[in-house]
């Protein structure tokens, strides 16, 4: 066995109701940070009632930009927080990640960070993540994706210093989430725990969560579309969710990631739907050059083939109204060439089939079927 680093210095709180773990941590002036729509809920309210806090922030983006976060440090520097609690989705959770670190530096954007090359030296302002969905992940890694409008730019920043200080996982709190929002982010769950499992930086303890998280979507995602309220289907998938967060914050993404870039920034599709979108065409192009892993972790999954996965891919896809074609997003054959062109992302660098513009012409092209 190779030599491999594993690391998680979130510290988790995970259970229906777990939610009272967050008041332990809200600590001097802390800042609350959501989204406009969360805090018509009636938790929202209640979080808001018992923390006090000194502001809240809820001008975040389904794709949160460079704006957001710029935003957000200016008011976490004016106040002089000492805290700072994010309740929502991956959008929600990224914006706060970044603000927190980009506050305690001098920098007026982060732009400098995303673009422009700086390394934070510091940490941040200390974070705590409470997910209102079930699967970015972000609450346990040290990525957010950032949206740089001005430069028609999107992509994630690193930094250990990105690492929340601790996560409250409370499973409770995707009870409500709509369908397609469950799918969306149950199949960016899916994206994280197969491209954490075939990254080129793949390692053991990762691969086992990887393994499980995906076999526990494949059980229960199904189980959600047909009964929201099914409680231990929901506990399931927000556990799925916090264990392929796990698997792929080291290993990192590859190609799927790297394709839903400009899916998402010149398509406007959520996240998760731009990663769901290639994820099944990865899936076998991959599988070949994997020397049998990938056919043991289907094996893992209940499916005696890739095909047969490949296929439960795409039944998830469309049973939770997901697009499946070009077509369905808006895209035209034209636009093929633009896309193969602004997919070629870094993190495409980690997959273990190197990719070329011919791979990428042959998906878009079947896609477009």
């Amino acid at each position: 066995m190779s030599q491999w680093l594993f690391k998680m210095p979130v510290t988790i709180h995970f259970g229906s109701g777990s939610l009272e773990k967050l008041y332990t941590y809200a600590t001097g002036r802390t800042v609350l940070v959501t989204d406009t729509g969360l805090r018509q809920f009636d938790f929202l309210k209640e979080i808001e009632q018992k923390l006090n806090p000194v502001a809240v922030f809820s001008e975040v983006n389904p794709n949160p930009t460079v704006a957001n976060v710029d935003s957000l440090a200016a008011v976490l520097r004016e106040i002089k927080a000492d805290a700072v609690i994010a309740v929502g989705g991956g959008s929600v959770m990224d914006c706060a990640k970044a603000a927190c670190c980009l506050a305690q530096t001098t920098e007026p954007s982060i732009r400098s960070f995303h673009t422009g090359g700086m390394k934070f030296d510091i940490a941040g302002i200390p974070l705590i993540t409470i997910p209102t969905t079930a699967g970015t992940g972000s609450e346990v890694t040290p990525f957010a994706v950032l949206d740089d409008t001005e430069k028609g730019v999107k992509g994630p920043i690193a930094s250990d210093f990105f690492y929340p200080v601790a996560a409250v996982i409370d499973p409770t709190l995707t009870w409500s989430l709509p369908k397609s929002i469950t799918a969306a982010t149950g199949l960016d769950a899916l994206s994280h725990a197969m491209e954490g499992y075939w990254s080129k930086n793949h390692q053991p303890l990762c691969d086992l969560m990887a393994q499980e998280a995906a076999r526990l979507i494949f059980i229960n995602l199904p189980k959600v579309y047909a009964n929201p309220s099914d409680r231990e289907a929901r506990e399931a998938m927000s556990y799925a969710a916090v264990l392929a967060g796990m698997a792929f914050q080291l290993p990192k993404n590859a190609m799927v990631h790297a394709c839903s870039f400009p899916l998402s920034n010149r398509y406007h599709m959520s996240h998760g739907a731009a990663c769901a979108f290639t994820l099944e065409f990865a899936l076998k192009l991959n599988a070949p050059a994997m020397n049998g892993r990938m056919e043991a972790f289907a094996a893992y999954c209940g499916f005696d083939s890739i095909d047969a996965m490949a296929q439960a891919i795409r039944t998830l896809k469309a049973d939770g109204g997901l697009p499946c074609s070009l077509h369905a997003v808006g895209i035209s054959k034209d636009e093929i060439d633009v896309l193969v062109k602004e997919s070629f992302h870094p993190l495409m660098n980690n997959n273990p089939v190197e990719i070329t513009a011919e791979h990428l012409y042959q998906m878009y092209t079947d896609l477009a079927k």
